[in-house]
């Protein structure tokens, strides 16, 4: 199952967060880069350096920046992962429409982070609480929030209405990325020490072999380490957060917002920083008003329905 996607309607930028990540992957390569030719100047400590020499050089400086730059990879997503949504004040809003699109985000993390999502809005979208004169529809899609801007006006990708992008979080996304973090830093750190055991004992077979042979590889065996090491936390962090998910009544929850149909959604109003829109993020009550297939209706009935939510009659159709 696809999750919903949404687009700017003007300017925005929805893959800031990766931006971020790709910083946190720079600076680790850049270390890993400065370490590992540190570490061969010491072992050739000024001597002169043959060609062969100068290739092996090279060879530690870029797989010791491929290991850190892997370990920043996967320590920047966790961190962009936990940084990422700023509430706003004030932080729960109720907001009612039309359920654009429903859909769920399945596959593997970090690529997908398996979250229930939803685009709410059309003709109908309306803030129905809190009863703020100062408070708009407008200002909902578009408000910063403290520390936590840009945020933009976004449009449902397949009917091309004004939305907001809301959600109900998985353990998933939550699970893996600390599970990666942790995975590919302790991975590194092992593929150091296995690297140089694997060198202490090629060493004594062989009656000795050259320094920069060994550190080149501690550098490969730091790389391998931190990738497989990133790649099964993540695994592990995501099996965890599916058995959580299937303890707790996440589907239950994701299955009863039906795309098609007038609802009110409450929750948290945050901005995603990591794609520069406002949502509601977690929706925490959904509650049906009508289907009536509003997603190419005028939405002048659906207007009078929404006006009923507050005092509890449904002027038009089947009750909920």
């Amino acid at each position: 199952m696809a999750g919903c996607t949404v687009v700017h309607e003007g300017p925005g930028d929805k893959d800031a967060g990766e931006g971020r990540v790709i910083g946190w992957v720079l600076g680790g390569a850049a270390l890993g880069g400065i370490a590992g030719y540190l570490s061969a100047a010491a072992a050739v400590a000024g001597a002169a350096v043959t060609p062969l020499g100068a290739l092996i050089i090279a060879g530690i400086i870029g797989f010791t920046a491929l290991g850190l730059g892997i370990v920043g990879f996967f320590v920047g997503f966790a961190v962009n992962w936990f940084d990422r949504l700023f509430a706003h004040t004030p932080s729960t809003i109720t907001m009612a429409g039309c359920i654009l699109c429903a859909g769920k985000n399945t596959g593997f993390p970090p690529w997908n982070d398996n979250d229930w999502t939803f685009n709410l809005g059309g003709e109908t979208l309306a803030l129905l609480a809190p009863t703020d004169a100062s408070l708009t529809v407008d200002e909902i899609r578009n408000r910063d929030a403290p520390e936590g801007g840009p945020a933009f006006p976004v449009i449902d990708a397949s009917s091309r209405q004004a939305a907001l992008h809301s959600e109900i979080s998985s353990h998933i996304g939550d699970y893996a990325a600390v599970g990666g973090a942790i995975g590919s830093v302790a991975g590194a750190i092992g593929g150091a020490l296995a690297g140089a055991a694997l060198c202490v004992a090629l060493g004594i077979a062989t009656f000795g072999i050259g320094a920069l042979v060994c550190l080149l590889i501690v550098a490969i065996a730091i790389a391998v380490g931190a990738a497989a090491g990133g790649l099964l936390g993540d695994a592990i962090g995501a099996a965890a957060g599916w058995i959580a998910d299937e303890l707790s009544d996440f589907d239950e929850q994701g299955e009863a917002i039906t795309r098609g149909c007038l609802m009110t959604l409450s929750g948290r109003w945050v901005t995603d920083s990591s794609h520069q829109w406002n949502e509601i993020h977690d929706i925490e009550s959904a509650q049906l008003i009508e289907c009536n297939e509003c997603i190419d209706a005028t939405g002048k009935a659906s207007g009078g329905l929404i006006a009923a939510v507050g005092i509890g009659r449904h002027p038009t159709g089947r009750d909920p």
